[in-house]
């Protein structure tokens, strides 16, 4: 019996591309050997995005108007409450080749895995376009940390298709705006679903990206949620606490002669300050801030 699959497609201004990926999404389903519950188009757009979509039969969810990662979670979220068998999310730049649907839904099946990654650089050939050398650096460092968390051998850090069983989406929980795809890995992960990764062809880009124009930036707004998510911000902390446990402590001692009172409390500010600041943060990261 042929699979029943949601697709989740956030969007931000992509009416460029919208109506050719819904169409594909339609045509391939005979081909493929697949069918459609529903399209989801979790949007943010000021264009005509929206009523593209709409036109030719997509249901469109509002994206929160606070990044792809929030439209991605809400677009996941609303899929995993669908009658389906499996949930597709892929962005909507227009570099994702479709036809790879057949390749990751006979991974899900024969791997046994709950949620299947498409990578550009399994192959040394699988990026039709000069991909900058600062960005796959960018890449790689992301990878380190995607494998340090997940376990798992990965080679890409955001590729454009990802399919995953109704579980993976419905227990998903995301802290970040712009890391919708490492926190998909890691919270799948952290959860003991199996992760798995096929080859993915990348195409050209229609227009600049609506996340981010360049991976270093990207790295610098994901690697602060990253590292909240792997708890590293607890090992970070906790040398600067001591520290300044034992300078409060020192001057303490130093100072008691004279002004007691005045360094006893600035000692107790500083290690509450840090306290709160460690406290705060396993918060933010425990607790998903979103509307």
């Amino acid at each position: 019996m042929s699979p029943k699959i949601t697709f989740v497609l956030p969007t931000k201004d992509e009416e460029k591309t919208i109506g050719n990926i819904i169409k594909e999404i339609n045509s391939l389903s005979s081909e493929l050997n697949f069918q459609i519950s529903e399209i989801l188009v979790s949007d943010d757009s000021r264009d005509n995005t929206k009523e593209i979509a709409l036109s030719l039969g997509a249901k469109v969810l509002f994206g929160g108007g606070k990044g792809l990662g929030e439209a991605m979670y809400r677009g996941l979220k609303a899929a995993s409450n669908t009658d389906c068998d499996f949930i597709i999310s892929l962005d909507t730049d227009g570099q994702t080749n479709l036809a790879e649907i057949s390749d990751m839904t006979q991974a899900i099946n024969e791997q046994k895995a709950d949620l299947v990654l498409s990578s550009r650089f399994k192959r040394k050939d699988l990026v039709s376009y000069n991909y900058p050398l600062i960005n796959r650096i960018g890449v790689l460092i992301l990878v380190k940390f995607l494998r340090y968390g997940s376990k798992s051998p990965l080679t890409d850090s955001h590729g454009g298709i990802r399919i995953m069983k109704k579980d993976v989406a419905s227990r998903l929980e995301m802290l970040g705006t712009h890391t919708y795809v490492q926190e998909t890995i890691f919270d799948a992960a952290k959860k003991g679903f199996k992760i798995a990764e096929i080859e993915g062809r990348w195409l050209p880009r229609n227009g600049e990206s609506r996340v981010l124009a360049s991976i270093p930036k990207y790295v610098a707004y994901t690697l602060p949620v990253i590292i909240l998510r792997l708890g590293l911000h607890m090992k970070l902390l906790l040398p600067i606490f001591c520290t300044l446990l034992l300078l409060s402590i020192g001057y303490l001692i130093i100072s008691l002669s004279t002004t007691a009172v005045v360094s006893i409390l600035i000692s107790i500010l500083l290690i509450f300050q840090v306290y709160l600041f460690e406290y705060l943060q396993s918060v933010l990261i425990q607790n998903r801030r979103y509307e």
